[in-house]
């Protein structure tokens, strides 16, 4: 095998698992907060997805799987995620601007 190949299997793995194991995980509690909309009168969409990229990293958490390990792909609480959205001033609106493609995350209580 060749190293070229080796290095491209390699990546191809580290995309894909995260994809995989976010696609196994049972669903949040509270799985709409992401995808339902957002607004906030008279802000536009790159100030929504600066926000809602601030909110996830503040409202991530580390969890453990069944073995005790720390996982790799850290969650989001959904309390705490739509706790810091409502005190930017978003609030949830089936009209409003949702995340961007591919902006998907694991979601914990």
């Amino acid at each position: 095998m060749s190293s070229g190949f080796r290095e491209y299997r390699r990546l191809v793995l580290a995309l894909a698992l995260p994809v995989m194991a976010a696609a196994c995980a049972p669903a949040g509690v509270d799985q709409s907060i992401f995808t339902l909309g957002w607004s906030k009168l008279g802000i536009g969409y790159e100030s929504f997805v600066n926000t809602r990229n601030d909110c996830v990293m503040a409202a991530s958490v580390v969890t453990e799987n069944a073995a005790g390990r720390e996982q790799a792909m850290p969650a989001v609480s959904a309390s705490r995620f739509k706790s810091c959205m409502r005190s930017s001033g978003w609030e949830p609106n089936a009209a409003g601007y949702s995340a961007p493609l591919g902006y998907d995350v694991r979601i914990v209580q």
